[in-house]
């Protein structure tokens, strides 16, 4: 599951998706400060996202469970600023990656796992048809 929080309009703007880019519809998010005290406990609407009041500056970790085996958790900082010009912000203060970069196919890393695989079967075909003779 992915989380990608920002700041804008002197709210926190949470959504939760999966990889597969659907919403995570009634996910638990729980946010707590550095002494672990819980500052929001709520669910996410149908389209997966949530809004709260900014809290004070400072991190926070963000942990979201789907209730179905699916969890997740972040980091989040609140940069000192004034709340009047979050209405201007679109800020990403997640420390995960973005929804983009999050539900992104990793194509590359796919194309190497089966050229390994490929290499590692010929070379195991090869040792299999052509044992050395130990005689």
């Amino acid at each position: 599951m992915g989380v990608e929080v920002r700041l804008k309009n002197n709210q926190i703007h949470i959504e939760v998706f999966f990889h597969d880019n659907s919403p995570a519809s009634g996910a638990y998010v729980t946010i707590e400060n550095e002494t672990r005290e819980k500052i929001l406990s709520e669910k996410t609407d149908k389209d997966g996202k949530l809004k709260a009041t900014v809290p004070p500056p400072g991190k926070y970790t963000i942990t979201v469970n789907d209730g179905a085996g699916h969890l997740s958790s972040t980091s989040m900082i609140i940069p000192k600023i004034n709340p009047s010009e979050t209405n201007d912000f679109n800020l990403l203060v997640s420390k995960s990656p973005d929804r983009d970069q999050f539900i992104h196919t990793p194509w590359l890393g796919i194309a190497l796992g089966l050229a390994t695989i490929a290499i590692l079967g010929f070379i195991a075909n090869r040792l299999y048809q052509n044992p050395k003779s130990h005689s």
